[in-house]
Order: C-alpha cells, then sequence, then structure tokens
C-alpha cells in the first residue's frame, strides 16, 4: 500500500476511535456518522496527522497503541491536576509565573498537540512556542522550583514520550 492511502486509513482510524471515545455510543446511526465525518476529514488532513517522512516506520498497530496511550494519560494528567489545583487555591499555596519548557518534538502537529494538552491541563496556560519549536512558555499557577528539568518534568508530564511515540 502507498504511502498516501495508508496516511489517510491511519488518520481515519485515529479520528474514528476518537468519535467512539467521545460520543462513547454503539448505536448505528452514531458509528454511522462517526465513519462518514472521520473519512471526509482524513481525506484532507491526513497530511497534518501523519509526517510524510516518518510514517509507518513502526506501523499501524503500534501507532494507535501509543494514541491509546496518550489519551488515557491526558485524561488521567487533568484529573491529577484538577485534584492538586483545588488542593493549592483552597490552602492559598499559589506563586504564578511564566516559564519556559523546552521540547524535543520537531513535528508542528505534535507541538501543537503538546501546547493544547498543556494548556487543557488545570493551573496551565501555553502562551508561545518559539525557538525553532524547541521552548514553550507556560504560564504556570504554582511556580515553585526554577529547576528546567524539575518544570519541564512537571509540566509536560508524559505528554511528551506519548507524543513522541505517536510521530516518531
Amino acid at each position: 500500500m502507498k504511502q498516501g492511502p495508508r496516511r489517510v486509513l491511519l488518520t481515519f482510524s485515529a479520528l474514528l476511535l476518537v468519535w467512539l471515545l467521545f460520543t462513547f455510543s454503539l448505536d448505528p446511526f452514531s458509528i454511522l456518522l462517526g465513519v462518514f465525518f472521520s473519512f471526509i476529514i482524513s481525506l484532507f488532513t491526513y497530511d497534518l496527522f501523519v509526517d510524510r517522512e516518518s510514517s509507518f516506520k513502526r506501523g499501524i498497530f503500534s501507532f494507535l497503541v501509543f494514541l491509546i496511550r496518550y489519551f488515557f494519560v491526558f485524561l488521567l494528567e487533568i484529573y491529577l491536576a484538577s485534584i492538586a489545583l483545588v488542593y493549592q487555591v483552597i490552602t492559598m499555596r499559589i506563586n504564578p509565573g511564566i516559564v519556559k519548557v523546552k521540547t524535543n518534538l520537531r513535528s508542528d502537529f505534535a507541538l501543537a498537540l503538546l501546547a493544547n494538552s498543556i494548556t487543557l491541563t488545570p493551573g496551565t496556560v501555553t502562551i508561545d512556542i518559539s525557538g525553532q519549536g524547541e521552548n514553550l512558555y507556560v504560564h504556570w499557577l504554582t511556580v515553585n522550583t526554577r529547576d528546567e528539568h524539575k518544570i519541564a518534568k512537571k509540566i509536560k508530564g508524559n505528554y511528551e514520550s506519548q507524543l513522541r511515540g505517536i510521530f516518531k
């Protein structure tokens, strides 16, 4: 199978999986609607979703495993950050500031997903991507260290490693 159709199939599979996870419905009409929209969207966006040079070195199954793991890591990080943020706000242990977070991701789409994942995590907002995509500037509600490695570990969590698995 050539790269183009494989990339469309991979994008379609990922979009359909996300559709099923978000609708949480096995109703035939819902599934048919998900298949239809996932296919249409994948025809127009596969170039953004799957990098031409790096796609299919691992295979579709490996890609989907990393995608599913990323989804669950994302939900877990949001849940844990919500609990921590509520505690910190109630106890007034907040110290807002802007921090620089280094990243090894080079795909524009992977960087956008990382930045948005950080923004969706309570207590953090990505405000800029600079330096050829190697630095993210994040407003963090609870700055408690100035060590860049500790900051990166706390803010990126497991997002970057999962995205590296998806986009390598």
